[in-house]
């Protein structure tokens, strides 16, 4: 056996193998994509083909007289394209029509395929004919009889699924590949046909060139199925992904804004009206009691100035810009947006080698943590300064945000809706959250967030 023949030979094995190991991962990472609920006949055809292929590699060192392999092969061989012919018909049936019925027909067709090829050898042991030439046929029927129809079906069967269950958007960013899964399973079909013709006498000669080259094109065609399902599944898992994040977003922004919708009107929009209601009360005892009306346009001047700081801090809060640069950078933008809006003093540390291994969309939870609890270190702590440290950690993220202040059992606000949004965001972010507060000594918030 030739070093080509070899190496062709194991190709085709390892990429149908691959093929199987893949079609695995995608069905259990893209059960909600309804085109990959058919692809566990894929997963088992390719299994029963990478063994046919790798058997033909040991056929060097098995014993002429062991003929219980080469009896089996036909057998696997035959089974693997009737589950590519089931996954092409199971794509035209009803997707409410129960499994078990659907699985009826392919079980029916083993049996058949199993029965005639037991019958065939029954009769060779009768006739003592040769019983390699029963092999021989029968691997010859099951390319022609099952495998051309196969991957024909498979390939038709799995553009109608693409068509009927991906969305005509989402089908163009992955045309591409699709049309290479549609022409590798064509190929698969057709190859069985032109491959496997008798040879003229004339070409003898060249009959292990012309096995070699069969394995190296079984070799291409599954990985060309392998890269085509991969890549399409892949791309429709990630935009299925993004929809999520972006519904997450969306649920968390309207959170955020109906939190901050109550407390303006619990707070702001109540201290202006009070501050109203203190001016039509001046007004009439100016010219009776100057100096108490004075006094009186004191406390006003001083609730306004205090809405005004409120006004401010809720401009901070709601600003939709939020970061896109790394953490350090985006983190240093919001301590300086917050020291001019509420004139505290912050400071910053980084401790470990920066790690950007954070998606935009962890790292915007990220700042969105960091934001609510500084606007709730300026609405109720009464502190003088803010620290946050930044720690990379092996496999973690840590991040420590502190303040001086007068502590939340003193204030009780944790029940309050913007420690609801950093919990609910750190749940998004599958992070833990430990805070540490105390009468008079300050919160402290840990947040740890794995990569």
């Amino acid at each position: 056996m030739s070093s080509g023949l070899i190496i062709g030979r194991f190709l085709h094995g390892l990429s149908f193998f691959t093929l199987s190991l893949t079609v695995s991962f995608l069905q259990h990472r893209s059960r909600r994509i309804l085109l990959a609920r058919q692809l566990y006949w894929v997963g088992l055809f390719a299994i029963c083909e990478a063994v046919v292929a790798w058997y033909d590699l040991f056929t060097g060192i098995i014993p002429p007289e062991t003929i219980l392999p080469a009896l089996i092969r036909p057998v696997v061989l035959g089974i693997g394209y009737i589950f590519l012919i089931a996954l092409g018909i199971q794509t035209f049936l009803p997707e409410e029509k129960p499994r078990i019925q659907g699985l009826r027909w392919p079980i029916g067709l083993i049996g058949l395929w199993i029965g005639g090829y037991a019958i065939a050898l029954l009769v060779w042991s009768a006739q003592h004919t040769d019983a390699h030439m029963v092999i021989q046929t029968a691997e010859t029927l099951a390319h022609y009889m099952l495998g051309f129809p196969g991957g024909l079906l498979a390939a038709i069967g799995l553009r109608r699924q693409s068509h009927q269950t991906l969305e005509a958007t989402l089908r163009r960013r992955v045309r591409g590949y699709l049309r290479l899964v549609e022409i590798s399973g064509g190929a698969l079909g057709v190859l069985h046909i032109l491959l496997y013709l008798p040879s003229p006498a004339f070409l003898a000669t060249y009959h292990d060139a012309r096995v070699m080259a069969t394995e190296w094109v079984w070799g291409l065609v599954g990985a060309g199925l392998t890269f085509g399902l991969d890549r399409a599944l892949n791309t429709v898992q990630r935009e299925i992904e993004r929809w999520i994040e972006g519904v997450e977003r969306l649920q968390a922004l309207a959170v955020d804004r109906e939190r901050i919708g109550r407390d303006l009107h619990d707070g702001i929009i109540q201290s202006i009206y009070a501050a109203g209601l203190l001016l039509e009360s001046v007004q009439p005892v100016i010219p009776i009691d100057p100096m108490r009306a004075q006094a009186q346009l004191g406390r006003v001047m001083d609730n306004l100035n205090e809405t005004i700081q409120d006004i401010r801090r809720y401009i901070f809060d709601l600003r939709s810009d939020m970061p896109d640069d790394d953490l350090q950078s985006g983190i240093k933008r919001l301590l300086r947006d917050f020291h001019i809006n509420t004139l505290l003093e912050t400071e910053f540390e980084v401790e470990g080698a920066p790690v950007e291994i954070l998606s935009m969309e962890r790292r915007r939870h990220i700042f969105q943590v960091v934001r609510e609890t500084l606007a709730n270190t300026a609405r109720h702590a009464r502190a003088r300064w803010v620290k946050v440290v930044l720690q990379y950690d092996e496999d973690t993220l840590d991040l420590t945000i502190s303040d001086d202040g007068v502590g939340m059992e003193t204030l009780q606000v944790s029940k309050g809706y913007g420690l609801r949004n950093i919990r609910e965001r750190v749940r998004l972010l599958d992070g833990t959250l430990r805070i540490e507060s105390a009468p008079n000594e300050g919160v402290t918030f840990h947040l740890t967030v794995p990569y």
